[in-house]
């Protein structure tokens, strides 16, 4: 059993363009200070309101705001064994995890830009939030062991699995209380009052069977066959044929170093050679996507109901068919170690969000309509490089790679949005690759851009032409207009290669490791460095801009600064995006190991000193090339301004009795 108990202050993060504390610190005036200052020139303690440009101050969101996040979660399971024999028993595992998570915030009226609601101007407001979920899970099965006189062995295991899920949430949203001093819910106005949840459950269910069989210890033979079903698919008056799916597998391993012909050899201390192929199942569409629901909704003060969603009841599992092919070697006396693992998947019935008409009032349909292909390779080398008594060093590297080629989907081409920037998933490229306009520079004068003859259409139809300063963009359709029409794939935030390395030394009793990580290949939208760059309006911009664009005539490659940017030298283009490459120390650990022999109820004694993140080579320009916006693959490479990871330094005592 275990219990974990987590307190954490947060603070909004990312494009909160009203309340994140290292937005508005960036863009801020630099003139404006956070304190008030009093007409003798003094600064007075109070902090300062919003300013003359409608932007919030950011101290006052640090000092006086609240996020608190409270997460409980108990994890408990217990196991009965019942042995039959010497080769068969049957065993029931029983498990529990509840999972309480609770948050509250509070944004002050003094110091925070108001926001509108849709019958009010939104003061201070304030926000609780409670999820819980519960999980029963059991695991019932019977185990068949045998080993033969001629030292083969058979292990053969069936039984079924269950999982229950319940989970809830409750929200409520309280707007201008009195005064700041009045942080709960219920200390807001009771008209602007917002409450709201969400009831969730769902079940799973496996019934699987296995065996392995040892022969000789030389060829070993592994098979899986198993039957999935998730209430996820199908209505609630559905036959049940789409809830389940066949799940198999079968795995060979040849371990050559048992032949004769390598037994004695000097060279190979092992060499085993693998190879497995399977299917696997993916439910991961929510809890309701097949089933019809609706939507509590106020219309002028009426409450009422109205669709949810685009049920789809024929939804069944998303399906991937795995291949892979691997090999384990020893070499040197075991001083040199090799694993090499080569896979390609072909996951069919892939679940899409489905675009639909406008007219229909959903922006998406969820569907079975796409197929991709997924190829890769794994190394990981360990070596020990320095091997005497009193010094030791021990390399190891791990290294990653893979690409992904969609087959098929619903319209050909699938384009999303995500923190300003733009993907499209075509049927033939990768998926999720960033689409934009791509540039060639600025235009030096006006009479280079009439030479090229390009315009940008206004939102009111017209055609303007573009002038010097502004950015010279590719017209990949040949009709003299940049518009939406000109985009292209400009990068791919998949990387081509991911990996890290590790060293270890020791020398007698004192001991260092290192642990660097590091990504090739992959790009990154600067979402950070376009709103201190595009120059088009009242937010504090990067000292890269002094390079602007000012007269006819100046070689540069920044644009010139156009309030509302009415050309698009903004615009979501390769302007943006970077090269994310990086090598990070991400931990170095310094410690010593006291020789404890003669100390009676003392086992070990160590001390050492942490380092976390000492350093980055990388020539992003952002924070920190190593983040995550979102979880979902349709965010992958966007740069929000998330809280970049700091170093922290720790030291230790471990004691063993």
């Amino acid at each position: 059993m275990s219990f974990i108990n987590n307190i954490q202050n947060q603070r909004d993060q990312g494009f909160a363009y009203l309340t994140s504390p290292m937005y508005l610190a960036l863009t801020k005036a630099p003139f404006l200070g956070a304190n008030v200052i009093v007409d003798d020139g003094s600064v007075s303690p109070n902090l300062s309101d919003v300013d003359d440009f409608n932007v919030s101050n950011p101290r006052a969101i640090i000092d006086n705001a609240i996020g608190v996040n409270k997460n409980y979660r108990f994890f408990g399971n217990m196991n009965f064994k019942y042995v039959i024999n010497n080769t068969w028993n049957v065993n029931t595992i029983f498990g529990i995890t509840y999972n309480k998570e609770r948050e509250t915030f509070f944004i002050p009226d003094r110091g925070v830009t108001d926001i509108i609601l849709p019958i009010a101007i939104g003061k201070n407001r304030s926000g609780s939030e409670v999820q819980i979920l519960n999980t029963l899970y059991t695991d019932t099965y019977a185990n068949y062991s045998k080993k033969f006189k001629n030292e083969d062995k058979l292990d053969f295991r069936f039984g079924f699995r269950t999982q229950a899920n319940k989970s809830e949430t409750d929200l409520g949203l309280g707007y201008n209380s009195p005064t700041d001093d009045f942080t709960s819910v219920g200390s807001g106005s009771n008209l602007l009052r917002e409450v709201g949840g969400v009831l969730g459950q769902w079940n799973w269910l496996n019934i699987y069977a296995n065996g392995n069989y040892n022969y000789r210890d030389k060829y070993f033979l592994s098979a899986s066959y198993a039957v999935d079903g998730s209430s996820r698919f199908g209505d609630e008056s559905s036959t049940g044929d789409n809830q389940y799916a066949l799940m198999t597998s079968i795995t060979g391993a040849w371990l050559v170093s048992a032949e004769n012909f390598l037994k004695n050899s000097n060279t190979f201390n092992y060499l085993k050679l693998r190879a497995t192929i399977g299917t696997a199942g993916n439910d991961d569409i929510g809890n309701f996507a097949a089933q019809k629901y609706y939507i509590s909704q106020n219309l002028l003060g009426v409450q009422g109901l109205v669709r949810g969603n685009i049920a789809n009841p024929d939804l069944q599992w998303e399906t991937v068919k795995k291949f892979n092919l691997g090999a384990d070697l020893a070499l040197f006396n075991e001083r040199l170690n090799v694993s090499l693992d080569l896979f390609a998947n072909k996951t069919e019935n892939m679940l899409i969000y489905e675009t639909v008409l406008a007219s229909t009032g959903f922006d998406y349909a969820v569907s079975n309509s796409g197929s991709m292909k997924t190829r890769g390779a794994e190394l990981a080398l360990n070596s020990r490089i320095i091997n005497s008594p009193d010094f030791t060093f021990d390399l190891g590297v791990n290294l990653a790679t893979y690409s992904n080629r969609v087959l098929s989907l619903p319209n050909g081409t699938i384009y999303s949005q995500f923190g300003g920037a733009t993907y499209m998933t075509e049927v033939g490229n990768d998926a999720n690759l960033f689409y934009g306009l791509k540039t060639n520079g600025v235009y030096a004068t006006t009479s280079d851009a009439q030479a090229d003859g390009f315009s940008r259409r206004l939102t009111n139809g017209e055609l303007v032409p573009f002038k010097g300063g502004d950015m010279r963009f590719t017209d990949s359709n040949g009709d003299k207009v940049i518009d939406d029409n000109d985009r292209m794939v400009i990068g791919n935030p998949n990387p081509d290669l991911t990996g890290s390395i590790t060293a270890n030394f020791a020398y007698k009793r004192f001991y260092l490791q290192g642990l660097f990580n590091f990504s090739v290949g992959n790009d990154l939208y600067n979402g950070v460095r376009y709103n201190l760059e595009k120059m088009s309006g009242y937010e504090n911009q990067s000292v890269a801009v002094e390079n602007r664009w000012r007269a006819e005539g100046q070689q540069t490659d920044m644009p010139k600064a156009t309030w509302g940017d009415p050309m698009g030298n903004a615009s979501f283009s390769d302007r943006w995006i970077e090269d994310g490459s990086y090598l990070r120390l991400k931990t170095l650990v310094l410690g010593y190991d006291f020789n404890v022999e003669k100390m009676n109820y003392i086992k070990a004694i160590k001390i050492y000193a942490t380092a976390n993140n000492l350093f980055t080579f990388t020539d992003y320009l952002g924070y920190d090339p190593e983040f995550s916006a979102t979880s979902s693959i349709f965010g992958q490479g966007v740069d929000m301004g998330m809280t970049p990871q700091f170093k922290t330094f720790q030291l230790g005592l471990r004691l063993g009795l």
